[in-house]
């Protein structure tokens, strides 16, 4: 259950980075289909990527080192290593679908959830046997 909470409280804070960078560049204020545009894009790929890639991750690289030192390995891990795909993605949908300052957004709110959901997987695991 408190995975489930650190996953939505992450992809929260993506979801709002997502959108005050959309706002800040384009001066407007949000309407309906920008933010539900934002909601449901990101809410997916946010789904797939903790659900697939940071619990399993983490919880084997957790195992693998005997618990959660150092710390720090954790959501580097999830900030970076794992969301290398979507970074790929990301720079490839430059000029495409995204202008650069969108694709630079998108990148920067996974990074962000990445980094939360690293965080509060060690804050949950910290003082856990394994």
């Amino acid at each position: 259950m408190k995975l489930l909470s650190i996953s939505l409280a992450s992809w929260l804070l993506g979801l709002l980075a997502i959108l005050l960078t959309s706002s800040f560049l384009y001066g407007e204020v949000f309407n309906t289909s920008d933010i539900k545009g934002a909601t449901v894009t990101s809410l997916i790929m946010a789904a797939l990527l903790f659900a697939l890639a940071y619990a399993p991750a983490l919880s084997w690289l957790r195992k693998r080192l005997g618990g959660c030192k150092p710390a720090l390995l954790f959501p580097f891990s999830s900030a970076v290593l794992l969301n290398l795909p979507v970074f790929v993605v990301g720079v490839l949908a430059i000029g495409r679908t995204l202008a650069p300052s969108e694709a630079l957004a998108f990148i920067g709110a996974f990074l962000l959830m990445g980094t939360v959901f690293g965080l509060g997987f060690v804050w949950n695991y910290q003082d856990r046997a394994i």
